[in-house]
């Protein structure tokens, strides 16, 4: 019995490719391949035994994929009752036969395939999820969950050509105003949106939109380091039970070289070079970091060697280390500051000081105690992997605390 199957033209490939049916007749004839007169993005079609256009529950369905599948059934439909006809007739129909038999399918003026940016930011996520860290996808897939909810309330489809800069400023102040989110948040989310756009071009689905000025006014929210005091009652902190003992190692380890979670986590034996530690950051892959190894750093390296150190994930390394900061007294009252409506309304709340510390107070607490021991700032800058010296500038975190420890230490009146 003949049988019709659909394929791609180039089902690798990364932009729209021809849909083809390869038309078997089972007799030892061969194959004749016929088009449909249709494309498709790879990244839209199901192959093996479902061979179909991709109709995804998760957002909008395409007219475009639904015509697609409604058209390959007809052709098959058409191309096996001709087939079945010819033989009954007792004569085979010529590959110039069969392919008129679905010209009436093909338009002779194909209508552009017409893409949608909700669509292609899930097929942009599941690209994402092959090469890149369950914390990033996750935080894209939330900024693909803000843009559904905000294109469901418009009543109306998302097209490309919608995404303006007056477009721009109504998402971003439905993302502050309706959703409540800090103006640092808004600006990730802008950020992320940008970030597929320039994706969608790249793979052909919109021409490059012009994305200047989709920012939004922010103030980094203060990331809080410990004093040399506090930084001391954490390493005298001893009898906790082995997972926050390990949170403690991990924490102190990021404080004493200044590097960052991704790259404290990823640490090897060939980045151990005896006196420093050498590596190119994740972050910054274009210049090398080189750390200075003190001698406590050596110990926790020592561990991290041994395997008696385990990585953990930054949602629970910034989880414990709150629990091991209060357990070692670090419980000054602070004031922490978020903006919303870009920084024109300051929220303040007072906040035990463990409550804010995180994976990237370590880092912090690394660059204001170097400060602090009168490093220069060239050499703090080498160890921290930062190519702007403004950055680096901004860890440097003057507390009131810090101030007076720094002071006394300066005139000899310590106690």
């Amino acid at each position: 019995m003949a049988t019709v199957s659909y394929h791609l033209k180039e089902p690798g490939g990364d932009k729209p490719t021809a849909l083809f049916i390869w038309f078997n007749p089972q007799n030892g004839q061969p194959r004749i391949r016929i088009y449909t007169g249709d494309k498709i993005h790879p990244d839209q079609w199901e192959g093996g035994d479902a061979q179909r256009a991709k109709t995804p529950k998760r957002g909008p369905e395409t007219e475009r994929n639904k015509a697609i599948n409604t058209n390959n059934e007809r052709m098959a439909k058409r191309l096996l009752d001709h087939w079945a006809q010819c033989r009954a007739a007792g004569k085979l129909p010529t590959a110039e036969e069969l392919r008129a038999v679905v010209e009436p399918e093909v338009p002779g003026t194909p209508e552009p395939e017409r893409f949608r940016p909700l669509p292609d930011f899930l097929a942009y996520l599941s690209r994402m999820e092959k090469k890149n860290s369950p914390n990033t996808v996750r935080s894209h897939r939330t900024t693909y969950n803000h843009l559904a909810v905000f294109v469901a309330k418009s009543s109306r489809s998302l097209e490309y050509s919608d995404m303006t800069r007056e477009w721009k400023d109504r998402f971003a102040g439905y993302l502050s105003e309706e959703q409540k989110l800090a103006d640092s948040s808004v600006n990730k989310q802008l950020k992320i949106l940008k970030e597929f756009l320039a994706d969608a071009a790249d793979h052909q689905r919109t021409p490059r939109i012009d994305v200047k000025g989709w920012s939004w006014k922010f103030a980094e929210p203060a990331v809080l380091a410990l004093t040399t005091g506090e930084l001391a009652q954490l390493e005298a902190l001893t009898g906790l039970p082995p997972y926050l003992e390990n949170a403690r190692g991990l924490w102190l380890l990021m404080a004493y070289t200044g590097l960052r979670y991704s790259d404290a986590m990823t640490l090897r034996p060939e980045h151990d070079k005896g006196e420093t530690l050498q590596l190119v950051p994740k972050k910054t892959t274009d210049i090398k970091a080189t750390v200075y190894v003190r001698k406590p750093a050596r110990a926790l390296l020592n561990k991290w060697w041994a395997g008696e150190l385990r990585p953990i994930s930054n949602a629970k390394l910034n989880q414990y280390i709150k629990v091991v900061c209060e357990l070692a007294g670090i419980d000054e009252l602070t004031e922490q500051i978020t903006y919303y409506a870009q920084t024109s309304r300051p929220h303040k709340v007072t906040k035990k000081k463990y409550l804010r510390i995180s994976c990237h107070s370590a880092r912090r607490t690394y660059t204001t105690l170097s400060f602090a021991k009168d490093i220069p700032l060239e050499l703090i800058m080498q160890a921290t992997g930062h190519v702007n010296a403004k950055t680096t500038l901004r860890y440097n975190q003057t507390t009131i605390a810090r101030q007076v420890e720094v002071s006394r230490r300066a005139w000899g009146e310590d106690e």
